[in-house]
């Protein structure tokens, strides 16, 4: 009877700081993402006439997301259409907003934008589907200027996917 106690004891400890380190976890976590939360800027409405005229959606996303360009930008992302994307970037040190690169020949960004924290590269993709069935991926690639505060195209490429019918 002594043993089932003692054992029964000490699960009952095991247990008991496996949720204290849970907690201990979850608010380190939860104190970080406010904390880099709380070093971005204030978006600077004025800086560009886009991110007056989505304020709601530029706000609402530069909130929630992350640093995801180029080390001190947020691309924040909103449909333009079917299959169509566009948005703006936030530079998370003094709250510009910078329109994303200008694609005349798409009249938007594609159906998706893709980038990377560490990057200076952002990738615009448009996706569609040719007579014969076969889809067709166009991928362009922009580099973002920092002394000029610019995105300059920087090539194309078009991939065939394999259709999965």
């Amino acid at each position: 009877m002594k043993k089932i106690l003692l054992c029964s004891f000490l699960a009952l400890a095991v247990i008991s700081c496996q949720d204290r380190t849970k907690t201990k976890q979850e608010s380190v976590s939860a104190t970080s993402l406010e904390e880099e939360n709380a070093t971005k800027a204030d978006i600077d409405f004025g800086s560009n006439p886009i991110a007056e005229r989505y304020r709601t959606v530029i706000t609402e996303k530069y909130d929630e997301l992350e640093v995801n360009f180029a080390t001190h930008y947020v691309i924040v992302t909103w449909g333009c259409g079917s299959g169509c994307v566009t948005g703006a970037m936030v530079d998370t040190r003094d709250g510009s907003v910078y329109s994303m690169p200008e694609d005349k020949e798409w009249g938007g960004n594609g159906t998706y934008i893709d980038s990377k924290k560490e990057s200076e590269i952002l990738l615009t993709v448009a996706v569609a589907q040719s007579p014969t069935g076969e889809v067709e991926e166009t991928r362009k690639y922009w580099e973002w200027d920092e002394g000029l505060k610019k995105f300059k195209f920087d090539k194309i490429e078009s991939v065939l996917l394999e259709n999965d019918e």
